[in-house]
């Protein structure tokens, strides 16, 4: 690597991965006067193999993860519980913030108790809707404890949803391959000069996809529908040693070694 230029780690990941899996060398492209180019290179079976890694992550749920922690509990001697705050990620919080230390001792005279305040909120529209405006996603509070005074904390909102069965994230997959958000690894990717040009992704933890690539499930069980000029797909996720799977033209789909 280059002085001054900085590692890609997820590029590094994946060529470990690669490297294992097909037992060849895989050597990273985009150095010196070749960067903005396609990230690795390898040759197999005698072709040429140009693969661009992506790690598909939400900056919205990553900042605010980390806001929260940064944020931590905060005591507040004008309440008489521990409260949770959930805020939507994708809001500013400074507003918001700024208005808690008021906010929730108006809730607590307003009657706002343990057993209630979880589900009051949505029945108070005057309340709801000031929430609401502030990107509050849920609300609760429970007795104080030594631990936890009189306070709060303030965290993301709870994500969730129907975990795709791995066709299903398969199929997901090859939308965002196809989909303007990776215009640039088409690109990069189209520019190659190689007999055959892969994709490779690996999934962060807030999107549900990330969760069949990162267990010892089944493989799929259709072809993926990668767009023209892409002819295999790589996807594993960031959970720590993630199994990983792949379509290679020649072999379908196998099991690759695990993300190290």
């Amino acid at each position: 690597m280059d002085k001054g230029q900085r590692l890609d780690v997820a590029a590094e990941v994946a060529r470990g991965c690669i490297s294992r899996t097909l037992d060849v060398r895989v050597d990273s492209n985009d150095t010196g006067g070749k960067q903005g180019a396609h990230d690795l290179i390898l040759t197999h079976g005698g072709r040429t193999i140009a693969v661009e890694v992506k790690l598909v992550v939400d900056p919205s749920h990553r900042a605010a993860g980390t806001k929260s922690s940064q944020l931590g509990y905060t005591r507040h001697k004008g309440l008489s519980y521990s409260w949770i705050v959930q805020l939507d990620p994708d809001v500013i919080w400074r507003p918001t913030l700024a208005r808690l230390p008021d906010l929730l001792p108006e809730l607590e005279e307003r009657g706002y108790r343990p057993e209630s305040a979880h589900f009051m909120w949505h029945q108070d529209i005057e309340t709801y809707l000031k929430l609401h405006s502030l990107g509050v996603d849920g609300i609760s509070c429970i007795p104080p404890t030594e631990m936890h005074p009189p306070g709060y904390y303030v965290l993301q909102a709870s994500w969730g949803g129907v975990v795709p069965e791995v066709d299903g994230a398969v199929s997901a997959a090859c939308d965002l391959i196809a989909s303007p958000r990776m215009t640039k690894l088409r690109k990069q990717l189209s520019d190659a000069k190689t007999d055959e040009r892969h994709a490779f992704l690996i999934y962060g933890w807030e999107y549900l996809e990330a969760v069949p690539f990162s267990q010892e499930g089944p493989l799929p069980t259709v072809e993926p529908a990668l767009p023209l000029g892409i002819d295999g797909v790589w996807l594993s996720s960031t959970a720590t040693s993630s199994p990983a799977i792949a379509w290679l033209p020649d072999r379908g789909w196998i099991r690759a070694a695990p993300m190290d």
